[in-house]
């Protein structure tokens, strides 16, 4: 009995000394200069946000947003066990961290979450890995190799209606269930090379393993016990999601060895087919890793300064990450705006009107690049419905050196910074009236930084371009075919807020052709 009174008072001893050690580090007194209250120790302000439950992401996301009003609607700070959060809105200092050109690394919180799906990828990666992969892939997202994947994404919309017909005049249609493999074909097609044809097979083990992806990423984000890994690999959560990441990970083996295969016979064929063989390869390698080639083709393909090629976990790593994060946001996107356009028809209507203008009456023509461009009220929605409904509420940043913001106060290293894309949306400083849906606010400047929903700087979203031609040219074809209404009573969506926001009951609209 009285060695246990000793443990228990020798562990509050510890504690108190740790907490006052803290407390009077020079870390703690940048900290303390953000508006917060005092962390407990060990455990900090997680009593405040709750401990992992499935309505936790709800939960969390409401308690957060409570914190910014409190805090008078700007930057706070939040420690949660041993880490130290400081939740930036203010357009100034998101620029600072974003645009900073070495605070490249997000926060280990999110890392570890994410790793066990997409490895090292270059979502998660830094230095020489992510730089060199980074520059690898990004000339398959300029703007002048858009106008292919364009004609991509028209093909793929006829077969989509060919689905929606069925709707016309009926109940109401789940877009997630339709608009997910419908953007997952349109990126293995335009970026790999490869037709898995999920729109032909709803029931597909990706489509029924994806759905899970978000909800375990965002559970290990908040689930400070699953940190712990020798009790985390004996419970049933764990194989779970071992099992999901071996559905997610044996898609990217599948697309991979599909393309490689095309790739060999293509290359075979050459060298029985020319003269001269050696040019002709090293000629048809050369064209395959352009610009406007397939993006799988260029990882396939490279050879690295040694001469040696990508290893295939490497590969999987981006494949995996860029397909699923592709579709999945893309989906999410579009299906939340065709859902305002559904609740605000007025809008709809001023949209379909672009649409004749921009199409000079000929409504069944396909859209350009040069079209697009024309559609500046469609992507004012587009953006409108990110700002209402924003995809991703939070973006992060694990500072390796000390960050001074505009008003001189240091957020300190080995702090995570986090991009509260969530309040700055219904900030009242940059969006008058935050909660009315007003796409005619993006037709005019707004501050830099103020809207953020593909990240920006150096480690932005490398797909966005691809991302708004994809959206912008499904919208409208979709909006010249049909008009969108809200689904039947009950049908609304329960929206939570996970790592990419998602509504727990999808998005059921009905459909009605238009006539012309």
């Amino acid at each position: 009995m009285i060695p246990s009174i000793w443990l228990v008072l020798l562990t509050f001893i510890l504690v108190i000394l740790y907490n006052y050690i803290r407390k009077n580090t020079r870390r703690w007194k940048n900290l303390s200069k953000f508006p917060g209250n005092l962390p407990l120790p060990l455990i900090g302000n997680a009593l405040e946000i709750g401990f992992d439950a499935d309505d936790m992401f709800v939960e969390v996301s409401h308690k957060l947003m409570e914190m910014w009003r409190r805090y008078g609607k700007g930057n706070f700070r939040l420690t949660v066990g041993s880490e130290d959060w400081v939740f930036l809105s203010d357009a100034d200092d998101v620029g600072i961290i974003l645009s900073h050109p070495t605070e490249l690394g997000k926060p280990l919180e999110r890392n570890a979450a994410m790793m066990p799906f997409f490895g090292n990828s270059v979502s998660t990666s830094e230095g020489e890995r992510w730089r060199s992969t980074r520059k690898l892939m990004s000339p398959s997202f300029l703007y002048k190799t858009l106008e292919k994947k364009i004609d991509v994404v028209n093909v793929y919309c006829e077969r989509l209606f060919n689905i929606f017909d069925d709707y016309v005049d009926k109940g109401s249609i789940d877009m997630y269930r339709y608009l997910r493999p419908f953007m997952f074909d349109i990126l293995c097609n335009s970026l790999m090379g490869v037709n898995l044809n999920l729109l032909d097979n709803l029931d597909h083990h990706y489509l029924q393993a994806g759905a899970k992806v978000v909800k375990i990423i965002t559970v290990n984000y908040f689930s400070y016990w699953r940190n712990i890994r020798p009790l985390f690999v004996l419970t049933s959560y764990y194989r779970e999601m071992m099992a999901t990441v071996k559905t997610v990970r044996d898609t990217s083996t599948d697309i991979i060895a599909k393309r490689r295969k095309k790739l060999q016979n293509f290359l075979e064929y050459t060298k029985i087919n020319n003269k001269n063989v050696h040019t002709a390869v090293d000629k048809i390698i050369n064209e395959k890793l352009s610009d406007d080639s397939y993006l799988l083709d260029k990882f396939i393909l490279s050879k690295s300064i040694n001469g040696d090629s990508i290893p295939d976990e490497v590969i999987n790593d981006e494949i995996s990450l860029l397909c699923f994060s592709g579709h999945y946001t893309m989906t999410m996107t579009l299906s939340h705006t065709l859902y305002c356009l559904a609740k605000y028809p007025e809008v709809q209507e001023r949209v379909y009107e672009e649409q004749l203008s921009v199409f000079n009456n000929d409504i069944s023509k396909k859209p350009t690049q040069q079209d697009l461009s024309e559609m500046k009220y469609l992507e004012a929605v587009i953006k409108e419905s990110l700002r209402v409904i924003p995809t991703i509420t939070k973006i992060g940043r694990q500072l390796k050196n000390d960050v001074v913001l505009k008003d001189g106060r240091i957020v300190p290293a080995g702090s995570s910074v986090i991009i509260f894309i969530e309040a700055m949306s219904v900030d009242p400083k940059v969006f008058s009236q935050p909660e009315d849906y007003n796409p005619d606010r993006f037709l005019n400047n707004l501050p830099q930084f103020a809207f953020v929903p593909f990240s920006a700087g150096p480690r932005n979203c490398i797909g966005f371009r691809y991302a708004w031609v994809a959206m912008k040219t499904t919208l409208s074809n979709i909006l010249r075919n049909y008009e969108i209404l809200p689904g039947e009573p009950g049908t609304e969506p329960q929206f939570k807020y996970r790592i990419v926001t998602e509504s727990a009951n999808g998005v059921k609209l009905r459909l009605k052709k238009r006539k012309h």
